[in-house]
C-alpha cells in the first residue's frame, strides 16, 4: 500500500513510529521497515525523526516531523484519498 508521508520528511529519512518500528522513507510511495515485517499497515503516527542524510537530525527537523504527524494516521490518510478518488 502506498505511503504518502508528511511534507516534513525528506528522501532517506529514518523514523521510528509509536509501535517501536523503524522505517526509511525512500520516496512518496515507498517506505522500508527495518525489521523486514510486512508493511501494508504503514507506520503508526506520530513519527520520531532519527536521522537525516544518515546523520543525527537537527532539533528543528525532528520537531517538524513530530508536528506533521501529531494527528491523523497513515490509514486515515489512505481512507481520505480513497474517498476523494473513488
Amino acid at each position: 500500500m502506498p505511503w504518502r508521508p508528511p511534507a516534513a520528511l525528506s528522501l532517506g529519512d529514518e523514523v521510528a513510529d509509536t509501535a517501536g518500528r523503524a522505517w526509511r522513507f525512500e520516496g512518496p510511495w515507498n517506505r522500508l521497515a527495518f525489521d523486514g515485517a510486512p508493511t501494508a499497515a504503514g507506520p503508526e503516527w506520530p513519527l520520531i525523526l532519527l536521522t537525516r542524510d544518515r546523520a543525527p537530525c537537527s532539533h528543528a527537523d525532528a520537531e517538524a516531523v513530530a508536528a506533521s504527524t501529531a494527528t491523523g494516521s497513515h490509514q486515515g490518510t489512505v481512507r481520505q484519498w480513497t474517498s476523494l478518488t473513488d
